[in-house]
């Protein structure tokens, strides 16, 4: 079945659960796909990003550092209380394991060498949406400040963290 996360072509309360894993950015309309989502549902879990914070570009320094492009795909995102308000929930903040097994674009932040594998980008959206020349730069400039030590020094306190918040939500209703 085709259709949009802004229109599910579904009964209101068709079924006992329905999930957006790090998908709601891809939507046209991030609230009213919510909304969406809770009326066909009875629970709603959503794995979503938080972009309202002043300074949130730093958390992650791969961000940071490396592709501050990732900013122009997150203008005008809705935040994690505009959000939660449109499935009825609450949210909290993923502490993401230094050692995630999953693919998301955050999954690897201590081990920056995973970025230049071709098959890890290919899993994840991000690197697309920024385009080629964009993604080709942050290799290459996080390719050489691994090999000179300069990622190692720059992001030295990473090695002492078991998990990091890097502004990953949990939505529940």
């Amino acid at each position: 079945m085709a259709a949009a996360a802004e229109s599910l072509p579904f009964e209101d309360g068709a079924f006992d659960a329905a999930m957006a894993f790090s998908t709601v950015h891809h939507w046209q309309d991030p609230i009213a796909g919510l909304r969406e989502m809770r009326r066909v549902a009875r629970r709603v879990v959503v794995f979503t990003y938080d972009a309202s914070t002043t300074g949130w570009l730093e958390r992650f320094w791969l961000t940071r550092d490396y592709l501050p492009e990732f900013a122009g795909l997150l203008v005008d995102w809705p935040s994690p209380a505009d959000m939660t308000r449109a499935i009825g929930g609450s949210a909290e903040p993923v502490l993401i394991p230094w050692d995630c097994a999953d693919g998301f674009f955050e999954a690897h932040w201590r081990r920056p060498e995973a970025y230049l594998d071709e098959e890890v980008r290919r899993a994840v959206s991000v690197w697309t949406r920024v385009g080629p020349e964009a993604e080709q730069r942050a290799v290459d400039r996080l390719r050489d400040d691994l090999s000179s030590g300069r990622w190692a020094e720059r992001n030295r306190d990473l090695v002492a963290l078991d998990t990091a918040e890097l502004g990953l939500r949990l939505l529940v209703a």
